[in-house]
Parts: structure tokens; sequence; C-alpha cells
């Protein structure tokens, strides 16, 4: 009997040692965060980037979570057509942050976008400050849209628009590209005016992009959530400063209206956060986004429409700027200078 007892007590003192082991290894493992596949957001991100350097500052966020293990980023579409060096813009962010071979769409029409040149060309066609390979010609955004779609799980996509939205027009005019949006895309976040009194909108009504707006509110065939909070979260001139001047995103502040000094509304920034972290976000579900005859868009609670969703932050806007500009300057995964 004693010899049975002693048996079975060294047994269960190795089993309690096993286990031990074992969690003292995964504390010595890397602190990497550790994130399944399945947990993290796939996204295509839709920017007009070049108007305002809020996108930017929104793409620098998503290359943050994705260094985090919480974001895969499936593509970068350009939607404006008449300023083509958004495209290398995109592609020397991607690239500063060591994802330079992220898929690139671009706009190949020209009656859409803003002519202007804030930063894009110079940031574009400066190579050797802001290595990258792409300067003023990507490939068509709804050959890449499509291509990107094909490729993933059933209803595992997120399409983020912080600028002119019309690539989602081509998308559901195409009878592939709408099946694909059907099975593949599981909800749509776009940056748009959600006041309760029409306004004009940039994204939703200006440069050329007003034509193209009323069939994606009304056909779009997924939940679209429309975020047009922002104006009160200053950010880009707290932290970003400090990071390298061969950073573009510090780089697209310091240029457009020198926001890397005196801060800039975090619009584009605020529509993405939502995508990783909803739980920061109310959603109000009664209403619809409309825009009317005289190209202004408006949240009207008296028109509902059940794929349509305003999300608005819980939390102050202090809070939200600390967030934000800390993730902006955080320093890509493996540079350290």
């Amino acid at each position: 009997m004693k010899k049975e007892v002693f048996i079975c007590l060294f047994i269960l003192s190795n089993i309690i040692i096993s286990c031990q082991n074992q969690d003292n290894k995964q504390k010595c493992t890397s602190d990497e965060p550790v994130t399944s596949a399945s947990t993290r957001q796939n996204i295509i991100f839709d920017t007009d980037m070049g108007s305002d350097c809020d996108d930017a500052g929104a793409l620098a966020l998503l290359h943050k979570y994705a260094d985090k293990g919480e974001v895969n980023i499936l593509g970068v579409i350009f939607s404006s057509g008449k300023n083509r060096y958004g495209a290398g813009m995109c592609d020397a962010i991607n690239t500063w942050y060591g994802r330079g071979d992220i898929p690139l769409g671009q706009y190949s029409g020209n009656d859409v976008g803003d002519v202007n040149n804030y930063y894009s060309m110079q940031i574009a066609t400066d190579t050797v400050r802001f290595p990258h390979n792409i300067t003023d010609s990507a490939e068509d955004m709804l050959m890449v849209y499509k291509r990107i779609l094909t490729n993933q799980p059933d209803s595992s996509v997120t399409i983020i628009t912080v600028g002119h939205p019309h690539a989602l027009y081509y998308l559901i005019n195409d009878a592939e590209g709408i099946d694909l949006v059907r099975k593949k895309v599981q909800k749509c976040i776009s940056m748009a005016g959600t006041g309760t009194q029409p306004g004009e909108c940039w994204n939703f009504t200006k440069c050329g992009v007003a034509p193209y707006i009323s069939d994606i509110l009304e056909r779009l065939p997924t939940a679209h959530y429309f975020s047009g909070a922002g104006t009160d979260v200053l950010t880009g001139h707290k932290l970003l400063p400090s990071t390298p001047e061969n950073n573009p995103v510090r780089e697209a502040y310091r240029l457009f209206g020198n926001s890397i000094s005196n801060g800039r509304p975090s619009w584009d920034q605020i529509a993405t956060l939502f995508a990783v972290k909803p739980e920061l976000y109310s959603i109000d579900s009664i209403g619809s986004l409309v825009k009317n005859e005289d190209n202004k868009t408006y949240w009207d609670k008296n028109r509902n429409n059940h794929r349509h969703k305003k999300v608005i932050p819980l939390v102050p806007a202090i809070e939200l700027e600390k967030m934000i500009e800390e993730l902006m300057a955080e320093a890509p995964a493996g540079k350290t200078d």
C-alpha cells in the first residue's frame, strides 16, 4: 500500500512540475502580441490620400495595429484621379512600416479628386528620402478590389473609406463585384458627415464624387457604418514631431498647413479606430445617411435603412487624442531610428 501511495505521489509531483515548467515557458516567450488569425480584422483601406493629412494618420494607425497583430491590411485603394501622386504617398507609408508589398489600387478615371498638391507629390517623388517604388501609377482599383476579395474567407473583410468612396459604386455595378461584396464583406465603415442637419461633406459630395453616392447609399449590400466625429480631436502636433524626419506621416503633417505644430482634426483616424476598437463607440441604428438634391448629407432619423449605422465615440476627446497620437508616433516594428 505504501509503495502504491509513493508511486501516486511521484506521478502527481511530476505532473505539477511539468505544468509549472510549461507555465514558465509561456511566460518566457517573446512579448509579441499573440492574436489568432481568426480574430484579426481583415481590412481594405480606401483613401483620397493627399487632400488632408488625417488620411496619412489613419493609415499609420492601421499599420501599428498590424504590428500588434490585431489587423491584416489586405490592400490600399487610392480614390483620386485628378492628382495621381496619392498612390506614391500610400506606398511611401506602407514601405516606412515595412509593408511595401501591400496591394495598391488607383482610380483610372479623372473625374473625381482634389487637384491640389499639399504633400503627396513632394513625398511620392522623393524616393531617396522616403524609399518606395510607386510614384504616380498603380493598378486599376476595381481589379485590385476584386482580386483581394476573391481570396478572402466569406464575411471576413472590413472596408474602410476615408476619402471619396466611388470604388464602391464600381464594385456594386459589376456583376462579379457585387457578388463578392455580398459574400466576402462583413461591413463597410465610411468617414462622412453625420449631423442631423444637411451639411457639406467633402468625401461624399465634393470633387466630382456626388453623382456616385446615392447608388452606394441605397444599394451597398452590407452593413454600412458612418463616422463623422473628429473635429475636436486634434493630433499630429505632440509626439509626431519627435519622430524621424524621413517618416512620411510626419512630413505630411508638416507640409499640410504646418499641422505638425498646429495639430489637425482626426476625422479619418476616428473612423478607422472603430474597425479595431468598436467597444469605444456607441451605435445608432435608427435612421439613415441621406444625400439630398443640394448635395448635402445628413443623418435622417425618420428614414430607416437597416444597413445604415451611425457611430459615436464614447470616450472623451482628450483620451482619443492621446491614443491616436501615441499610435501615430510609435516606431514601426523593427525600426530603431
